[in-house]
Order: structure tokens, then C-alpha cells, then sequence
């Protein structure tokens, strides 16, 4: 039986042109399986669907190779895995015509190789052409990324309720934005001056000489990022509100990094995606991907070893 499997990246985006080329070839619609999801990943429902559906001899049909994975790895893999269940691929539109169900065709293994090596490296290209974009653009005094949801008017009176002393959750509800967007655009809140010198920028980090060592290690107020303790009762519960949010950076290297954050040392100016609870509204804000991306296979793991449930419903520990 030919099976189908068609993949663009984002949900902006449509399967049209492959379906349509699919259907073309005498693929069954009703046995087209579709994503959109990041060829970066393997965990993919269309994808595992299909895999868990395909049986011996028959052939999964693609409009190019690089629809199954953007990584040599991953694609060389799942066609070896594909391979000894007796399961073929044949890509319809690459330059390089390939069909793995021939094992004894020695050219359509190279062929699988050389176009998953083209497809990971216009990948590799791709992101280095949006990040060289990025930084000229930056450099340029130029506002990147999608078009502000946040009005001036928004801005400054989310700003006026944090210095009075409202937490995160209640300049969310009084305003109606989110916390990711609080915390990309809410400037950093200034320390509280404790001599009579002039008040530093706000963007100049304030770094103590000496560490308070009367405070303890354990010290609930102390910001274990930057070490911000406030000065003030009236500052302690935003304080405190900031540090009970959990940041998890992703590393270039592929590897998550647990921090807390105080208004201090908060991230700003980067793409902040929620994770939150359907039933308490709480979770991690991840930042190092797109809001449009899927959360990657790290992100998973660590909120699965927190023991979030993350079927149809994303339910945090406490709601399960």
C-alpha cells in the first residue's frame, strides 16, 4: 500500500501543494498523514501515526525527502528503521529520485544520504541568514520579530501598578496581557537606592562588593540569579512573586537550563513562550524558541519529570 506523509513548520503555513501532489501520485487522502510541527523534532502525531500504521511492503511517499526530518541523523534512522520493518520511502519533487525499497540498490543509499545531508544543511543556513538579519537589524535601532500586541498606554500603566507594589498575577489581571509579554516588555525595575548617590540607569546592573553573608545561603528574598535582595517591605512581595516563576533557557547545545529571575535580571527583548496550567494558570516561561515552534523534546522531559500532564489538556502537578 503507498502511504502519504506531508510537513510544513509552522500552523501559518499549508500542506496544499504536497497533498495535492501526493493525491497526484494515487495516494489515498485518507491515508496522507500531515503535520506541523518542526522537522527539528521526531515527536510528531502525524508522524508517529503513520509509523505505527505502515505494515511490511508498504512504501511511505514523500514530496521531498527533507518533509521526513531536517537532520541527517533522524532521517537516516527512521529510513533504516523503516527498512528492516520492510517499509519503503520515494520522494516525488528532489532533483534526486530515491525508492528504499530497493535494499540492494546501492545509488539510492547514497542518494538517501546526500539529500538528508542538503536538507540539514539549508536548515543550518536558514538560521544563520535569520540570525544575521536579526543583528543588523538590531544594530539599526530596528524593532524585530512580530509587530507589539503591547499599546504605550498598556505599557505604562502595567508599569505604574509593579512600582506601586502589584504582583505579576494582579498586573495580569487588571491589564488582561500575559506574563510572557509583561516580562518582554516591562523595563527592569531600578534597585532601591541605599545611599544618597544618584540612581543608576535602570539597564546598568547593580552588583554588590561585599556578598550579605548575615542573609544565608537559604535566604528566601535573595535573588539566586544576580543576588538582588529588595530593601523595602513594600518591594518584597513583587520580589518574591518574580522568584516563585521558573525560566528555563535553552542552551545552544540543546540542554535546558533551570534559573529564577528577580525583576533585577529578568530577560527582555527575547521571545518568552508560556507553559501554563489550564486549571491554575501557572507553568515555566521558556525562552531560546519561537512561540510558533514546538516545544522541544528537553522542555518535554523536564515538565514530564515534574509530572505535568501534557495530553489534551496541559495540567500542572497540583490540578492532576
Amino acid at each position: 500500500m503507498e502511504l502519504g506523509y506531508a510537513r510544513v513548520s509552522t500552523t501559518k503555513q499549508d500542506l496544499d501543494r504536497q497533498i495535492d501532489a501526493l493525491t497526484t501520485a494515487g495516494v489515498d487522502e485518507q491515508r496522507i498523514y500531515v503535520d506541523k510541527k518542526s522537522g527539528a523534532t521526531t515527536e510528531r502525531p502525524g508522524l508517529s501515526a503513520l509509523l505505527d500504521y505502515a505494515r511490511d511492503g508498504d512504501v511511505i511517499m514523500v514530496h521531498t525527502l527533507d518533509r521526513l526530518g531536517r537532520t541527517v541523523r533522524d532521517t537516516l534512522n527512521l529510513i533504516h528503521d523503516l527498512r528492516e520493518r520492510g517499509v519503503g520511502v520515494r520522494n516525488l519533487a528532489d532533483p534526486i529520485r530515491i525508492d528504499s525499497s530497493d535494499p540492494d540498490d546501492p545509488m539510492a543509499q547514497l542518494a538517501v544520504v546526500l539529500l538528508a545531508l542538503f536538507g540539514q544543511m539549508e536548515r543550518t543556513y536558514s538560521l544563520e541568514r535569520a540570525a544575521h538579519a536579526r543583528a543588523v537589524a538590531t544594530a539599526k535601532g530596528r524593532r524585530i520579530g512580530r509587530p507589539s500586541v503591547v499599546s504605550e498606554a498598556q505599557l505604562a500603566y502595567a508599569t505604574q501598578l509593579r512600582d506601586g507594589g502589584a504582583t505579576v498575577a494582579e498586573i495580569v489581571a487588571k491589564t488582561g496581557l500575559t506574563r510572557s509579554t509583561l516580562y518582554r516588555h516591562l523595563p527592569t525595575r531600578p534597585a532601591d537606592p541605599v545611599t544618597a548617590a544618584p540612581t543608576p540607569s535602570a539597564h546598568t546592573p547593580t552588583v554588590s562588593a561585599e556578598p550579605d553573608t548575615a542573609a544565608g545561603s537559604e535566604d528566601r528574598l535573595e535573588c539566586p540569579t544576580c543576588g538582588y535582595r529588595p530593601s523595602t517591605r513594600r518591594a518584597m512581595i513583587p520580589h518574591l512573586d518574580d522568584l516563585d516563576t521558573v525560566w528555563l533557557h535553552l542552551d545552544p547545545d540543546g540542554q535546558v537550563r533551570e534559573q529564577r529571575h528577580c525583576a533585577q535580571c529578568q530577560p527582555h527583548d527575547v521571545e518568552i513562550v508560556e507553559v501554563n496550567c489550564e486549571r491554575c494558570g501557572t507553568g515555566p516561561l521558556v525562552t531560546g524558541i519561537r512561540a510558533d515552534e514546538a516545544l522541544p523534546d528537553v522542555v518535554l522531559n523536564w515538565l514530564g519529570e515534574r509530572r505535568w500532564e501534557l495530553g489534551q489538556n496541559t495540567l500542572c502537578p497540583k490540578h492532576i
